[in-house]
Parts: structure tokens; sequence; C-alpha cells
């Protein structure tokens, strides 16, 4: 008897009221994780290239113990293109230690991969909900053409925001974060945003955006900057590209709104740098983003940094890359491409040929717009935390080698520093400060001094270079 009601009391403390009505999630283990919660309208049919809309309110009960469908995104394996994919993919995943109202502070994870790729449900809040009693949430937004395709030179005004849609998205998401994680134990004014290659760009993108102001508090962007924010030319470039691909011609782009997304997914150009956020001047204002990010009142304290050998998997993938093949750095820089070469020319005097490369491609892909994002913030008064990871264990320092650390998963070989790393990001979603026992004490970022911690075997604090001569722009691609 006793047990049938605490098993009731369990299911009831599960259904949890949001603005748009009411969700169960599940029990597991020593936490609360609701799965698949819509967060916007789906983007279908006329609503395909156009901003979110907010979720309308349903009748009954929102079973949310399952992932929702994620974006449309290219598969290599056709018998699977279908599988949990859907233009109807705007939801998003929370993981709770409890659901009373208990001011507990807020991680909201931007998944990353190339901005054709990945999902929410790529993120497990585990650690840092059960270990850390941090509310956690990961979300699914628009990827690749659905969510990135500029067609405003070609649709017109109801276009204009389209090349920013998957940015909007996560707006969007934010919005219902800010709007109901008190009703799931989380702190309203007390969110971090977080992502890593990708969403590390939508991340510091968001810093840019009028819009995401006072949505969020702090910000954590590991392996990317506000480089992937490319003007409309290029954006347009893009998105005539896809139209030669498909046949259509220029002055039938409308015909981009009714043809299946599977066939838009299969003729889209999936490398790195093709798709990305758009100064649009309505989403991101025009100017420079030095010159927004002074004029932005809200300044939020930064926690970014990159990996030593970023560029060694994206080497190793591509035989055109590491065959220095002017054509794929065309492809990957457009008319920066002249400007990568020369860089590596300069490097290959001072090293090695094959470490002048990688140094060099792992500086244009994300080591300079992270140190000028950096210099940029705390020109304007915000707190800097940079680092660099250097741990080479099995991998190598390689893109994407410190997510084991920072979320502390038992796969990461170097225990201890997983634990510090771990630790340390911990206390900055809590307080704004990153610091952990067996941790040096984390200087912030500044112009003068320039610190910036390594972590390796042993972590030590050292001096970012001043990369104020480098002539690498701020756009990674330009058409």
């Amino acid at each position: 008897m006793g047990w049938s009601k605490q098993r009731r009391r369990e299911a009831f403390r599960l259904i949890i009221h949001t603005n748009a009505g009411k969700v169960r999630g599940v029990r597991e283990g020593n936490l609360y994780i609701f799965r698949g919660i819509p967060y916007a309208e789906a983007p279908i049919a006329e609503r395909r290239f156009l901003p979110p809309l907010p979720k309308l309110p349903w009748d009954g009960t929102y079973e949310a113990n399952r992932f929702g469908p994620k974006s449309y995104q290219p598969v290599k394996d056709p018998n699977v293109i279908l599988k949990g994919q859907s233009e109807d993919c705007l939801s998003l995943n929370i993981w709770t230690s409890g659901v009373e109202q208990a001011n507990r502070p807020v991680l909201v994870n931007i998944h990353g991969g190339g901005f054709v790729n990945g999902a929410g449900a790529d993120f497990a809040g585990i650690t840092f909900a059960e270990r850390d009693n941090i509310v956690c949430v990961s979300l699914n937004y628009r990827l690749g053409a659905l969510g990135f395709l500029y067609l405003g030179d070609l649709l017109g005004d109801a276009y204009q925001t389209s090349g920013n849609n998957g940015i909007l998205d996560i707006i969007a998401a934010l919005k219902w974060v800010k709007e109901n994680i008190a009703n799931f134990g989380g702190d309203p004014d007390r969110i971090t945003v977080s992502g890593a290659s990708a969403g590390a760009k939508c991340a510091s993108t968001l810093l840019t955006v009028p819009a995401a102001q006072r949505l969020f508090h702090q910000l954590i962007a590991r392996s990317g900057a506000t480089q992937a924010i490319r003007d409309t030319q290029t954006a347009t470039r893009v998105s005539l590209g896809l139209l030669d691909k498909l046949g259509i011609p220029h002055k039938e782009a409308h015909r981009l709104l009714t043809l299946p997304a599977q066939t838009i997914m299969e003729a889209q150009d999936n490398r790195l740098h093709t798709f990305g956020p758009v100064r649009d001047g309505i989403t991101i204002p025009l100017e420079p983003v030095s010159e927004v990010l002074g004029k932005l009142t809200c300044k939020v304290p930064l926690l970014i940094g990159t990996n030593k050998d970023e560029a060694v998997s994206f080497i190793s993938g591509s035989p055109g890359l590491e065959a220095r093949n002017e054509e794929e750095l065309q492809a990957l820089f457009g008319n920066n491409s002249g400007l990568v070469l020369d860089a590596y020319r300069k490097a290959a005097f001072l090293k090695p040929d094959e470490e002048a490369w990688k140094d060099t491609l792992t500086d244009c892909f994300y080591r300079i717009a992270t140190v000028r994002l950096a210099e940029m913030a705390a020109q304007q008064g915000q707190s800097v935390w940079l680092y660099r990871f250097e741990y080479a264990g099995t991998r190598g320092a390689v893109h994407g080698a410190e997510s084991p650390y920072v979320n502390d998963d038992n796969t990461a070989e170097g225990m201890e520093l997983a634990g510090r790393m771990h630790a340390a990001w911990a206390a900055f979603i809590r307080s704004g400060k990153p610091e952990a026992e067996g941790l040096p004490e984390w200087l912030k970022f500044n112009l003068s001094e320039r610190s910036m911690m390594i972590l390796n075997e042993e972590c030590r604090l050292e001096q970012e270079a001043d990369l104020s001569g480098n002539q690498f722009p701020m756009q990674v691609i330009r058409l």
C-alpha cells in the first residue's frame, strides 16, 4: 500500500506545467529526465525557411519520454536517411535532480556538427545534473540549408532572416528555458550557454544578436567563436550553388519551398564553412563583430578556448587538405585561401613542414578567432577566461578531444585532468569563475597580461601570443 502511494506520488511529481501545457518525464536513477519537449511550432510547409513561432498550447499531458526527431541532415547510409529525422525537429531535453523550485544553475548545451549534423540527444547532462546539481538542457535546431540558407536576395523581405533560422531556433529555445525552467528546479537568472565546435560558433554568435540579450548570463565556447558569421554576398553564393546543384534556375528559387527536404539535403554542400550565421542586418547587425560587441549592453562572463592540434583530424580525413590542394583550400576558405597559404609558407621557415601546416590550419580554423573574441570581449569589460587543451593521450589534442574531460565521463585517459576540468566547468556554471582543486589560480584574460590556462597533466598559466599582426580576417570564408 505504502509502495503504491509512493509510486503514485512519484508519477505525479513527474508532471510539470509549462506555458504551453503539461509534460510528463521519467525518473532514471537520481534524475528526472524530460525528452523531446517541443519549444516552437513545426517549421514545415509554408513555414520552411521562416523564423520559428512559439509553441501553441496543447491539451492533455505531453509524454516527454523520448528524444524528438533530429533536424534533417546528411547520412552516408541511404537506408538510415529518414530514421529519426524531420523538419518538425524543434524540441529540447532536460535533466534535473529535482523538480521543486530550488534555483539551481542552468546549463544549455548547443550541439556541434559543422552546422549540418548533430542533435540535442548527443549531449548527456547526467554528470553535471547528478554530481553538480545543475539543471541541464540540450536542444535541436535546424541544420544545413533548412537552418542557414540565405534567401533574402532571392525570395524577398519575408526571407531576409532565413540564413539565421538555426540561430533563431536557439533563441526561441532560450526564451522557453527562461520562461519555464523554474518549474524544473532551475534558476532563470543563472543560465549558462555552452557549445563545442559549431555549437561554440552558435553560442558565440549570440553575443552579436540583440534579440538574445538577457536570455543567458554566461557563455562557454570550446573550439569556436564568431568566425562562422558571413556577409550576405557570400551566403547568397552558397544559395546559388545549391540551386545549380538541384538544376533550378535562380529566378525560380521559390521551388525550394516545396521540394522534399531529403532532396535538399542530398544536394547541399556539407563541407566545413559552407553554412553558418549571416550578417543580415536584422538578426545580426551589419557592422563588424568588434563594433557590435561594443554596442551591446549585456556583458556576460566567457570561458573560451581551443585545442593544441585542432586541425589534425581534418587533415587526416581529407587527402586534398593533406596535399595542400588549392581547390580544396578554395572550397574551405574561399577568397581567403591565399592568406592561409601565405601564413603556412611563413611558418614553414621556422618549423618542420607538417607541423607548420597543422599549426597554420589550427590557427585559421579556430585559434585566431577565439583569441580575437577574447580580446574584443575583454576590451568591452567582459570577464574572460581563456584556455588551451594540450593533453595528448592516445588521440592527441585534436578537435573534440577535450569533450570527455569536460564531461568527466570515465572514458578520458587522464582521470585527474578530467576531474579538474569538470570541476572548473561546474564552478564556472555555478559562480562565473572556473576554479578547481589541483588547478593553479586561473587569472582572467586581459589585453596586457593575456593569461591562458594550459590544460595538461600539469596545468599551468601562460600568456597567449599577441596576434594583432596576423592578417587573417574574422570571416573565415568569403566568396
